[in-house]
């Protein structure tokens, strides 16, 4: 018999049931009728879903991948999941946790938490559902204050639950008649109770004896916990809980551990891992089946029942619901593809900016902006900031409606206004002959559409949004005239009741996008955020500050680049000081763990998962569109990274132009500064010198690697510091100074194979020793004089003038150091070559003469 085939806007009920392997089958067994799947983009939703009819819901029912549960991965899965089926207007949780029994347990065995009940995320007393247990302020005295909580689920699932709540007390449930779905022959036996002399509650502090799932056969029964106990008429009762229900990111396999979460959390009933993931499409109730105390004693005994039973109460609810009913549900949409970050801190200045330049603050006087963008560098925390200022949004103002669009090209963009369209069910998105993005944009501008929010995440790229007319970016449908291209600033809706949040590296762009209006920079954390930040990922109170701290400052106060470390760490189960000494003072090391790949919340699914990957997209995006902008980025690499002075990017940028000759050779140069400053790759000096930030140049360098044109920017960047280089004397002492850092920089990194470059390398050498002699720094001076009469020997023999200079700068560093043999041997060389090439009278013989004579006398 062939499945019926729906609509995606057809599915009212969002059902997640994580854990694939366990929890998918008895929720697939709770349906009534399953559908074939609709048709639905998969290069943007990887998941697989199951739909059917409930009680007359139909219901879409999503888990994560095996073996890939938790709150990121729940968040991915219900991002795509409510981008997908746009008419989703109410979401459950299904699926087996871990219970905590309550600090002083009641006399009536019913009303304490045992294996095999549920667990519903609503404690009724006026406080969060869920809480993250893992987020949060540690007060004094050893308390934690928590934090991080999850929205109320919908007012229509609350007003289910009481009556949930009032037929169970009523004996008017049908619960039992849901069970027999479970009870069927082929899965009987994974369904049945496991029996209760199966559910052990063993004291806080002891510990599972012997291997895993051997029903604690080896573990001491003094240990047990003395607590009521249930009858064989109360297992074979529907016995369910409200209460609130503690998230994270880690199981919990210690009793401690579990009452101290308890103790956290207001008295948590429940600890689980996806919570916080799925509160990314809206409100959602928690339904926990309680599979194990969180304990070391936890066993595989009653994951089925407990899941089992989480889906029985599900449907229970579900049934409470007129189907009427939910599509009359308020149409305000939160179209945000990530969770709430659980791990968000500090950036109060830049929110409380955002609430008063959008009208959205309390305090908020004067005039308000339609459109304001966040522009700095990749991985400072545009995405995140924008994403805590819609949570905090939604929580204040649940009537504005938020869009998410993502921005980085024109099919993601497209994309993103097609779910709007879905969302809100546009009159005519779906006809091919209308304009989607105008149909979307004109819609959104009509005086009786809701007030909304819109974020334009991941605006980088100028020419996508302001691209010349000759080559528009986003083409107009074939019934359109040619002259109506345009790009896709076009489409940004404009009106009284809309706001635009735009997040962007290019802070050029970023102003264009505000209409003129200052874009709001994002920096680096300061060290206090940054110390904060890694607390709470590492969740290790225990670790020193001064190794936080420190480890900060190498990752250069960058939000992702912490993120990235704390995750190595995590992962990796090493201390933060481990990951210091692995870092070491080597460049390379920090390149190497700045590439790793990882996870975390509000990161794009196209977007790279490492803080080097992040910044070659920019790269890219500025070879293609600046190219001196992208040759000075790649010279300025090769220099130190601080104080690099505008004279070496002047005769870099005039080198270039006499490749290709321009009459606008200073304008070309400060527009291509201006954008590396846009995009806060460089930041200019009051001297009008140019730093570039540590972590930049580092994946620059392994940029230019990859692309094999290291060797080339390296010897552009010689040929330039060996040509301006002075030799040093008293006159140019302070030029001097001021170059010897880049001098080095570039003689380190580069290697030097041609006639060319070696030439090049010699005479810098010579220029340098020159500078630390003056100095006094004779040892120093001395190394440089050897490598460059080494060089200048093989390049032109030793009769050469260029040879027997930095020959008489040798001796000259032997004679200071009072190694008189060692210098006459030299200074003798010298005079006697000089009187061949030049003859007796030659100011530079007569030098030598003079030199040779004091060092006799000394």
């Amino acid at each position: 018999m062939s499945r019926r085939k729906l609509r995606r806007a057809d599915y009212h009920v969002a059902w997640i049931a994580p854990v694939s392997d366990l929890e998918l089958l008895p929720s697939r067994l709770m349906l009534d009728e399953e559908h074939e799947a609709p048709d639905y983009d998969t290069a943007y939703d990887d998941n697989i879903y199951n739909c059917g009819t409930l009680a007359g819901h139909n219901v879409v029912i999503a888990t994560c991948p095996p073996g890939m549960t938790g709150n990121v991965n729940a968040g991915r899965v219900t991002g795509s999941m409510f981008k997908t089926f746009t008419n989703l207007r109410m979401a459950v949780l299904v699926g087996i946790g871990g219970g905590i029994p309550r600090a002083h347990e009641s006399d009536d065995p019913t009303e304490n938490v045992h294996l095999g009940d549920v667990v519903v995320g609503w404690p009724g007393d006026g406080g969060p559902a869920c809480i993250y247990y893992d987020f949060g302020r540690w007060r004094p005295g050893g308390q934690l204050e928590a934090l991080g909580t999850i929205d109320k689920p919908d007012r229509i699932l609350l007003n289910a639950l009481a009556k949930v709540v009032s037929d169970h007390e009523m004996d008017q449930s049908t619960f039992q008649d849901h069970q027999q779905r479970l009870l069927q022959s082929k899965h009987r036996r994974k369904f049945m109770h496991p029996g209760l002399h199966r559910d052990q509650l063993f004291r806080a502090t002891y510990q599972h004896n012997g291997q895993y799932n051997n029903k604690c056969v080896s573990c001491d029964a003094v240990e047990l916990v003395d607590r009521p106990t249930r009858s064989e008429e109360d297992s074979n009762m529907f016995i369910f809980h409200r209460g609130r229900i503690a998230t994270g990111n880690a199981v919990i396999q210690d009793g401690i551990r579990r009452d101290q979460i308890r103790d956290q959390c207001s008295g948590a009933l429940c600890v689980e891992m996806e919570a916080a993931g799925v509160d990314a499409g809206r409100p959602c109730l928690v339904i926990r089946g309680i599979s194990d105390y969180a304990d070391s004693h936890k066993s595989d005994a009653w994951r089925s029942f407990a899941a089992g039973n989480a889906a029985v109460f599900a449907r229970e609810l579900l049934s409470k619901i007129p189907p009427s009913k939910i599509a009359a549900l308020d149409t305000t949409k939160f179209v945000v593809p990530y969770p709430s970050n659980p791990d968000f801190v500090g950036r109060l200045d830049i929110l409380r900016l955002l609430k008063d330049k959008l009208g959205h603050g309390q305090q908020t006087h004067g005039t308000s902006y339609q459109r304001v963008s966040l522009f700095g560098l990749g991985g400072v925390g545009k995405t995140q900031i924008a994403l805590a200022y819609v949570y905090w949004l939604r929580q204040t103002n649940p009537a504005i409606s938020i869009l998410w669009v993502h921005a980085s090209n024109t099919d993601r963009f497209r994309q993103s206004y097609m779910s709007i369209a879905e969302d809100y069910q546009i009159p005519g998105h779906a006809d091919p002959k209308n304009d989607l993005l105008l149909v979307v944009k004109n819609w959104l501008e009509r005086k009786d559409s809701e007030p909304w929010l819109m974020v334009l995440d991941n605006a980088d790229d100028m020419q996508l949004f302001f691209g010349a007319p000759s080559s528009p970016q986003v083409a107009a449908p074939s019934s359109a005239e040619p002259s109506q291209a345009r790009n896709l600033s076009a489409y940004l809706p404009e009106c009284r009741h809309g706001c635009l949040i735009a997040t962007t590296r290019d802070k050029q762009l970023g102003v264009r996008l505000a209409k003129g209006q200052k874009p709001v920079e994002v920096t680096q954390m300061d060290d206090n955020e940054s110390v904060q930040l890694l607390r709470t990922k590492l969740d290790n109170t225990g670790t020193a500050s001064t190794d936080l701290s420190l480890l900060a400052s190498r990752l250069e106060y960058l939000p992702l680049a912490l993120a990235q470390a704390a995750s190595f760490i995590q992962e990796t189960c090493i201390t933060a000081s481990a990951y210091l000494q692995l870092l070491g003072d080597s460049d390379k090391n920090t390149v190497h763990f700045l590439s790793k790949e990882f996870e975390t919340v509000g990161r794009d699914s196209s977007a790279p998962r490492a803080v080097a990957q992040t910044w070659i997209l920019s790269f890219q995006q500025i070879k293609q569109q600046h190219v001196l902008a992208s040759e000075l980025l790649s010279f300025m690499s090769l220099l130190d990274r601080q104080e690099i002075p505008v004279e070496f990017l002047s005769s870099y940028n005039k080198q270039k132009e006499s490749e290709e000759p321009s009459d606008n050779t200073d304008i070309a140069l400060t527009e291509a500064l201006g954008v590396l400053k846009a995009f806060s790759f460089v930041a200019e000096n009051n001297n009008g010198s140019y730093d570039m930030h540590r972590l930049v140049q580092l994946g620059t360098r392994k940029w230019l690697i990859s692309c094999g044109t290291i060797s080339q920017f390296g010897k552009e960047a010689l040929l330039v510091v060996s040509h301006l280089y002075p030799y040093g004397t008293y006159e140019t002492r302070t030029t001097c100074a001021a170059y010897l850092s880049h001098a080095n920089s570039v003689l380190r990194l580069c290697e030097f194979k041609s006639e060319e470059e070696a030439e090049a390398k010699a005479s810098l050498l010579h220029c340098m020793a020159g500078y630390l002699s003056f100095e006094g720094k004779w040892s120093d001076a001395e190394g440089l004089n050897i490598e460059a009469r080494r060089l200048r020997t093989d390049l032109f023999g030793e009769s050469n003038h260029s040879t027997l200079a930095s020959m008489a700068n040798l001796a000259s560093t032997f004679w200071k150091q009072g190694r008189w043999e060692e210098a006459e041997k030299l200074e003798v060389q010298v005079m006697e070559t000089r009187k061949t090439k030049l003859r007796v009278d030659h100011p530079t013989t007569l030098t030598s003469m003079a030199n040779l004579t004091s060092t006799y006398r000394n």
